[in-house]
């Protein structure tokens, strides 16, 4: 039996200054924070750019900015972490921060801002490609959720976009782990970019599993359709992947004081990402995220308690339970069987709601099964169904 190797990682979101650190980094700050968040045993981060920062000219990328992100990749390989760049992050927790020169145009649709984003890329590529940290490139952090600027794209005109950014990083980053990290609703949905699309580009799939902005938190925190989640949303990647073996990356979950009693938060995450381990072709998580937002900033209150540590890297109680159950998954500890062998068809016919299959998946969980997702396409093909270890459509 393939030994399959699970990948274990954080969001860094610097404890000090958040993201604005960028503008003045203190870079005994940031090894401090490298330190802390490689003593919980993971072996990468996830780490954000400022886009309006790096680029704020169609033709000009700050170099200053570029020797800043290559000294921290410096401190991330001193404690042996590998860093996944999300470059276009005009989004990042509730605030938008987008070069002047894209508020005056729909970036994912016109061809001369495709250009200059090739041309971020390129820039990157001559500072960073050959460095050892470096785990590969996100294309951004929830790009997709740019819709929300009335900046309207059809889904067609979405998967042009991020197939032509994602073949422009495998080019500048060959052999890397270059991806798209959008959030749920292009799964949940036929809004932004084709499930099709996103399971196939770029090196894996990467899913962004919220409980409450999926919906799942309306069956409660400790209901199937919240503990199964991650567990679910991989089963919807690998029915639209072609690569039967094609990875999938738990890129972002979390969880919130506002949304259950501290007390539960050693089961929810322990539970959710062992029943992940039940679906094929897990690649690994990214826990959201590595620190807390100080509160001199002015946040939602929900963006203020998501760390694993507090802004003076003291590792908190879900700090803990993520670190404990690293070290289990590691030691061997396994999911609870439940029958398999079962897949539910998605019908292609008809507008993709997600938690219409979503609850049928929890369902079968409440009965001892883990069931698989076949798209209607193939629902007739006997070596594909016989490929995925299906023998029964439900």
């Amino acid at each position: 039996m393939e030994k399959i190797t699970l990948h274990f990682g954080a969001n860094y979101v610097p404890s000090k200054n958040w993201f604005y650190s960028w503008v003045n980094p203190d870079f005994d700050e940031v090894e401090a924070d490298l330190r802390a968040i490689s003593s919980v045993g993971v072996d990468h981060i996830r780490m954000h750019l400022r886009w309006d920062l790096f680029q704020p000219n169609e033709t000009y990328v700050s170099d200053e900015m570029l020797g800043r992100l290559r000294k921290i990749l410096d401190l991330a390989e001193k404690y042996r972490l590998m860093a996944e760049v999300a470059v276009f992050d005009g989004w990042m927790s509730g605030f938008w921060f987008m070069p002047s020169f894209a508020w005056c145009y729909n970036i994912v649709t016109d061809e001369d801002q495709l250009k200059s984003q090739i041309f971020f890329l390129k820039k990157l590529s001559e500072a960073i490609g050959d460095h050892p940290a470096l785990l590969g490139i996100d294309i951004g952090n929830e790009i997709n959720v740019y819709e929300m600027m009335q900046k309207t794209f059809t889904v067609e005109q979405g998967d042009r976009w991020i197939t032509a950014l994602l073949a422009a990083a495998d080019e500048l980053f060959p052999g890397k782990n270059n991806v798209v990290g959008v959030d749920h609703q292009p799964w949940f949905s036929d809004v932004q970019m084709s499930r099709g699309t996103l399971a196939n580009t770029g090196a894996l799939t990467s899913l962004h599993t919220w409980v409450k902005f999926t919906g799942a938190l309306q069956y409660g925190a400790g209901s199937e359709e919240a503990l199964c989640l991650q567990e679910y949303n991989v089963e919807l990647a690998n029915a639209y992947a072609k690569d039967p073996k094609r990875k999938v990356w738990i890129q972002e979950f979390g969880i919130s004081p506002e949304w259950t009693d501290p007390k539960n938060f050693k089961n929810f995450i322990r539970q959710s990402m062992l029943n992940a381990m039940r679906s094929e072709n897990l690649w690994g998580y990214t826990f959201w995220c590595s620190h807390d937002v100080s509160r001199k900033f002015k946040f939602s209150s929900l963006e203020y308690d998501l760390g694993l540590f507090d802004t003076e890297n003291r590792l908190k109680p879900v700090g803990e339970a993520y670190k404990e159950c690293i070290a289990e998954i590691r030691a061997g500890a396994k999911p609870a069987a439940l029958e398999t062998g079962m897949a539910a068809i998605v019908d292609e016919r008809q507008p993709f709601d997600g938690w219409k299959y979503g609850k049928l998946f929890a369902e079968n969980v409440r009965k001892g099964r883990h069931i698989k997702f076949v798209l209607s396409s193939k629902a007739d093909d006997k070596a594909y169904l016989k490929s995925r270890g299906i023998v029964k459509l439900i």
